[in-house]
């Protein structure tokens, strides 16, 4: 009697390597929420300015690098480090099978969308590359969106009303009349206002010893990032020049800024 054949063929082993390429990747992934969750401890303990320092001197970690894992850990961290139990088992079901290189792609859609995008496309059994396509895809085709209609109350208190529309992205919108705020408005967005300034004042200041350190490591890369922040900064105070523009279309900012994506 012939004893059956073990011999393995090409096909078998090409399966092995890339079952084991998919659990490495999954590991890179655990690894990544895991240090995402301890820069983020080390920012907040950490003094103001000293946050880019630390990254280079301790962890060797640009802050570029830092701010990518951390924003891992911020959007996956809670569901994938709690899959251990029953309760993390039932909420991340669909997330639980990602790779690194996968959950950092998918950082380019909404957190609601995440879940449903990973079902309808099979993302378990899907190449970085395919992956990479079918998010570009998605973007190009875009839903119908919810859109806001803000108009007053006819009370003339001083509120405003929203209502919400189903607006295709393709259909010609028009401008929107000017509605009358109320303080509580006026303060929030003053605040807001201020809130980023006080963002854009310690991120300059990170800038300025991230570009010391260059100095120090790589003169000629110090120059060049130098040069980008320059522009970027000449950028944002022409933008400051002559906003907000004259409306012509209920254009969004964000539609507004999509021609300076290089920013």
């Amino acid at each position: 009697m012939n004893e059956p054949s073990t011999e393995r063929s090409p096909l078998d082993i090409a399966a092995e390597i890339n079952k084991i390429k998919q659990e490495t990747c999954k590991i890179m992934l655990t690894n990544a929420l895991e240090i995402g969750k301890r820069l983020k401890e080390a920012k907040d303990l950490l003094p103001h300015g000293e946050w880019g320092k630390w990254l280079v001197e301790s962890v060797s970690y640009s802050q570029r690098t830092a701010n990518r894992l951390m924003q891992l850990f911020e959007e996956y961290g809670d569901k994938l480090l709690a899959a251990g139990s029953e309760v993390g088992r039932s909420n991340s079901s669909v997330l639980t099978n990602l790779t690194y290189y996968q959950a950092l792609l998918l950082l380019g859609i909404p957190e609601d969308e995440r879940e449903k995008f990973i079902l309808e496309h099979d993302v378990k059994n899907m190449t970085t590359g395919e992956l990479d396509r079918a998010l570009k895809e998605q973007k190009q085709t875009p839903p119908e969106k919810e859109q806001a209609k803000i108009t007053p109350l006819s009370n003339h208190s001083g509120d405003l009303k929203i209502e919400y529309q189903i607006v295709k992205k393709t259909d010609k919108l028009t401008s929107m009349p000017k509605t009358a705020a109320s303080p509580t408005f006026t303060t929030k967005y003053e605040e807001r206002c201020t809130a980023c300034c006080q963002t854009i004042a310690d991120k300059f200041q990170e800038l300025l010893e991230a570009l010391g350190q260059l100095a120090r490591l790589d003169p000629a890369v110090k120059e060049k990032c130098r040069k980008d922040a320059s522009g970027l900064a000449e950028y944002m105070v022409e933008r400051l020049k002559e906003w907000p523009p004259v409306p012509t279309t209920n254009m969004t900012t964000v539609e507004t800024y999509a021609t300076h994506e290089r920013w």
